[in-house]
C-alpha cells in the first residue's frame, strides 16, 4: 500500500469517527430518538388570575382552544309603580325608591349587563302622581334604577303613552339623565328610524340588539305620533291580537344587517294575572324565534310563567332555538293579586365563537325574589314596608334562628309557599338550588 493511499484511508477513518461521537451526543442531548416539539405560547389560568404559569406544560393539549367570547345578562321584570311604593318613597326633600329595591343590587352586580322594564311614564316635579289606571310617576324612579345596577329600561309597556306624548318626552330625558340606556319609545320620528326602532349595547364584545314591542296601550291612543311607541298589533286599542309580524320580522333583520351577534326582545303581551302563556303568546314566539330572536322576555302578566328554551322548524327543515320567559312578573309592586308578589332575576350567559361568528344562550339561571309587604301581615309600625327579598336567603335566615328584624312564623310560611309557587310557575329547571329548596 502506498503512502498516498494510507493517508486517504486514516482521514476516512477520522471522519467516520467524528460523525458517530456526533450522532450519540445529539442523541443523548435530545433525550430521545426524535426532538421534542417547543409548545407555542399559550395563556394559562394562572396568568389571568395573577399567578405565575407553569415554566412546562404538563400534558399535551387536545386540540386548538376555541376562540369563544363570553358575556352575561341579568334580566329584571316589570317595576309597576303603584301608589304604595311611592308613599314609602316619599322623604322630606323627594323621592327615595333605592331601598325598596332591597336585595337586587346584590343580584345583577355581577353581571356584564343589567336590564328590566318600566311600567309608568315619568312626570315632572309638581305634576300630579298617579297609579292606575294612568301610571304617572316621580322621576326619582329612575336615579333608583341606576344606582340599583340596571343599565337599560324597556319603556314598550303597556302604559307607555298614559301622559301622552309629553309623557314619553319627559320619560326619555329622564332616563337620558340617569344614565340609563332605553328601547321602546321615541321622542321624533327621525329618532326611531336612525336607531331602525332597537338599542345596540356592546357587552364584552358582543353586539347585542336590544327590541321591545307592545300589544297594546292600555286604551289610550297614539294618533298624530305612532312612531313614538313600539306597537306590534294593528288592534292595539282593542284586543291586541292582530300582529304586525312584518315590522317585527324587518327589524330583526335590519339588526342583523346593523351586526348584531345577538337579538333579544322584550314583548308586553298576555292576560294579566294568567300564569299560563296563551295560544297567541306561543304563536308570537315561534314567529319571532323563525325571524331571528335569540331571547324573548315577556312581561305585562304581573305573574310568573314558565321559561324554556324552544325550538321551532323552518320552512327550509332546519331548527332554529333560542331561550324564553314568557313573563317574569313584577320586580317592583304592591299589587295584592295571587303571586304578583313572586318574580326572580333572570341570569343568563351568552357566548360567541369568534371563528364562526355564531352566538346563542349558552347559560340559564334564575334567583327567586320576593316583594315583602308587611301591610298584608298587618305590621303597620316598622320603619319600611315594602322590600325585595331574596328567597333562598330569606328562608335559611329564619330556619337558622334569624328574623331579620321584621319576620313572622306567617311571613316565613308564605315565603315557603312563594318559593314552590316560583318553582311552579317558572319552573324549577333553572333554580340552582331548587333540590335544596324548602318542601
Amino acid at each position: 500500500m502506498n503512502s498516498k493511499l494510507k493517508l486517504v484511508l486514516i482521514a476516512l477513518a477520522v471522519i467516520i469517527a467524528l460523525v458517530v461521537i456526533v450522532v450519540i451526543i445529539a442523541s443523548v442531548a435530545g433525550g430521545g430518538d426524535e426532538p421534542a416539539e417547543t409548545p407555542a405560547p399559550t395563556t394559562s389560568a394562572a396568568a389571568t388570575t395573577g399567578s405565575e404559569p407553569s415554566a412546562q406544560p404538563t400534558a399535551e393539549p387536545s386540540g386548538e382552544p376555541a376562540d369563544v367570547t363570553t358575556a352575561t345578562i341579568a334580566v329584571g321584570g316589570d317595576i309597576v309603580m303603584h301608589t304604595g311604593l311611592n308613599s314609602e318613597a316619599q322623604t322630606e326633600s323627594g323621592y327615595d325608591y333605592t331601598p325598596i329595591f332591597g336585595v337586587l343590587p346584590d343580584l345583577v352586580s355581577d353581571a356584564d349587563y343589567a336590564v328590566c322594564s318600566l311600567v309608568t311614564t315619568l312626570v315632572a316635579e309638581g305634576s300630579a302622581y298617579t297609579a292606575y289606571p294612568l301610571f304617572r310617576s316621580p322621576t326619582a324612579i329612575a336615579s333608583a334604577i341606576s344606582s340599583v345596577g340596571f343599565d337599560l329600561v324597556n319603556t314598550a309597556t303597556s302604559h307607555l303613552a298614559d301622559a301622552w306624548k309629553d309623557g314619553i318626552d319627559y320619560t326619555l330625558n329622564t332616563l337620558d339623565a340617569a344614565g340609563l340606556a332605553h328601547v321602546g319609545t321615541y321622542r321624533t320620528e327621525a329618532e326611531r328610524t336612525e336607531s331602525g326602532n332597537r338599542t345596540m349595547v356592546d357587552i364584552n364584545g358582543i353586539s347585542v340588539a336590544f327590541l321591545a314591542y307592545t300589544c297594546d296601550t292600555n286604551s289610550v291612543p297614539v294618533s298624530g305620533f305612532e312612531y313614538a311607541a313600539s306597537i306590534c298589533a294593528t288592534d292595539y286599542l282593542s284586543g291586541g291580537t292582530e300582529i304586525d309580524y312584518e315590522l317585527m320580522d324587518g327589524d330583526i333583520a335590519a339588526a342583523r344587517e346593523a351586526g348584531a351577534d345577538l337579538v333579544f326582545v322584550f314583548m308586553s303581551w298576555g292576560s294579566e294575572l294568567s300564569t299560563e302563556p296563551s295560544d297567541l303568546q306561543y304563536e308570537i314566539t315561534d314567529e319571532l324565534i323563525a325571524s331571528g330572536a335569540d331571547v324573548i322576555i315577556g312581561g305585562h302578566c304581573r305573574v310568573p310563567q314558565p321559561m324554556e328554551m324552544r325550538t321551532v322548524q323552518l320552512d327550509d327543515g332546519t331548527e332554529r332555538s333560542a331561550f324564553v320567559c314568557y313573563s317574569l312578573g313584577n320586580l317592583l309592586s304592591c299589587q295584592n293579586d295571587q303571586y304578583t308578589d313572586i318574580s326572580a332575576i333572570l341570569n343568563l350567559e351568552i357566548s360567541k365563537d369568534n371563528s364562526t361568528g355564531e352566538t346563542s344562550v349558552t347559560g340559564v339561571s334564575y334567583r327567586p325574589i320576593y316583594m315583602a309587604d308587611l301591610y298584608d301581615y298587618g305590621i303597620n309600625d316598622y320603619d319600611w314596608h315594602y322590600r325585595v327579598v331574596d328567597l333562598h336567603n330569606a328562608i335559611a335566615a329564619w330556619e337558622s334562628g334569624s328574623d331579620w328584624g321584621f319576620m313572622t312564623e306567617d311571613i316565613y310560611n308564605a315565603m315557603v309557599t312563594a318559593l314552590d309557587a316560583a318553582h311552579e310557575l317558572f319552573g324549577a329547571e333553572y333554580d340552582p338550588e331548587a333540590e335544596t329548596a324548602t318542601e
